[in-house]
């Protein structure tokens, strides 16, 4: 009986084209000088970030945590993964990563120094963006 009066409202349609939304202009609130970068396309943290998004970055954190999502790179490429673990070592303090959508960790142990960004944010628009996907991208 108390659901009756809730699909009511979607009898209307959509709730959100019942409710006033407010809109923001993003470019308004991005500090200028603050690092960003694109993403190519990997797939690997879909569906939070995906080609031509643009992530906001901060330089790392003293000791990032589980959850942060972490720039670091292997050999010449970067990678943009979630952090899953953190542990400790003879070398010292280390955390494994993993994308969103893929099945396992990272087989790496990334050290403090070989984080290179803490992402901050992420802008879902290609508008910052300077990559042009491939045809049939």
């Amino acid at each position: 009986m108390c659901l009756a009066k809730l699909f009511q409202v979607f009898r209307r349609g959509s709730p959100s084209g019942n409710l006033p939304s407010p809109r923001y202009n993003l470019e308004d609130y991005i500090l200028e000088g603050c690092p960003k970068t694109t993403v190519q396309n990997t797939n690997s943290m879909e569906p939070l970030i995906d080609i031509g998004h643009t992530v906001l970055l901060q330089e790392p954190l003293p000791y990032p945590q589980v959850g942060d999502i972490i720039i670091w790179s292997i050999g010449d490429r970067r990678v943009i993964h979630s952090i899953v673990e953190i542990g400790a070592d003879a070398k010292d303090w280390y955390c494994r990563t993993q994308g969103l959508n893929l099945h396992q960790k990272d087989p790496e142990k990334i050290r403090l120094q070989d984080i290179e960004w803490l992402v901050v944010g992420v802008l879902w628009t290609d508008k910052y963006s300077n990559y042009i996907p491939p045809k049939g991208d």
